[in-house]
């Protein structure tokens, strides 16, 4: 009876945390024209994926369907609909490039800082390209760095690298997917540390409800700034050929990094969120 009333706790607590989650979710799917019964059937098909992926040696439709509540002609049909290959994960070929150009010393000056680049030659941003994209489109990725200010153009041609990442910000199909990675990444470390406490990922989160809005514009640049410089550091060493998986090697890499991302919103509750949790001026967990 304990266990049951437990369990009833649990997935009542589960279900407010969704709900809490999908409200951000759920007001881009009303600005990008997705009705409910499209995200109906998204939410379907990621439910049965990820019921299959808890199955060893191919999919057992009969524990997916027990997992989801679809029938096992459902499961099987949603699966033979969705077994291309998945979009590549984590560094995408802009990002990978920018962190080629700040970190290799072949593309360095003498101080160590990124070298502005002929498009052209044996050490220009064409053979950038080559050795950290794995893509042979050089105008497209090039037209996208420019189109997001990461790199810039010179009088005289040659290219100058601005920013050590992308980050797109405007509402495009680009935009949207690395939105959702980034999402998805917080809530993947978030739910690893409440299912492993004894090997928790590094979370920590400051928060403060009454702050004063004369103060906001301060305070951004100065955590902005912060960030910065931390991100900057971290890069430096995630960068480092030492900590690099070796080509040929028979490892399989890991993909490890660090987020941060500022809150700013008004304090009062949204309307979404019918049990409004009690406010407090600090909170943090990790």
């Amino acid at each position: 009876m304990e266990s049951t009333a437990m369990s009833g706790t649990l997935k009542s607590a589960g279900l407010r945390a969704v709900a809490r989650m999908l409200e951000p979710v759920v007001r881009l799917t009303l600005e990008l024209g997705i009705g409910l019964a499209e995200f109906n059937q998204l939410v379907r098909a990621v439910h049965v994926r990820a019921a299959a992926e808890t199955t060893k040696g191919g999919p057992n439709y009969s524990k997916i369907s027990m997992l989801t509540g679809v029938s096992r002609a459902t499961a099987a049909s949603i699966l033979a609909s969705t077994e291309e290959a998945p979009p590549e994960r984590g560094i995408q070929r802009a990002e990978r490039v920018l962190h080629g150009w700040w970190g290799d010393p072949y593309f360095c000056d003498r101080d160590g800082n990124p070298a502005i680049l002929p498009l052209r030659g044996r050490r220009s941003f064409v053979a950038l390209v080559k050795r950290y994209s794995g893509d042979p489109r050089v105008a497209t990725l090039l037209k996208e760095l420019l189109r997001v200010n990461a790199i810039r153009r010179l009088p005289d041609k040659r290219l100058e690298v601005l920013s050590r990442t992308v980050a797109p910000a405007r509402w495009d199909s680009e935009g949207l997917e690395m939105m959702g990675e980034r999402a998805r990444d917080l809530l993947e470390t978030l739910a690893h540390n409440l299912k492993s406490e004894s090997n928790p990922r590094f979370a920590r989160f400051v928060v403060n409800s009454d702050i004063d809005p004369r103060y906001v514009p301060m305070l951004v640049r100065h955590m902005s700034d912060q960030a910065h410089s931390l991100a900057d550091s971290f890069e430096d060493a995630l960068s480092n050929p030492e900590a690099q998986i070796r080509p040929h090697s028979k490892q399989k890499p890991t993909r490890l990094g660090m987020a941060f991302y500022l809150i700013e919103e008004s304090a009062s509750p949204s309307p979404l969120n019918r049990s409004p949790a009690k406010p407090t001026r600090t909170r943090r967990s990790g």
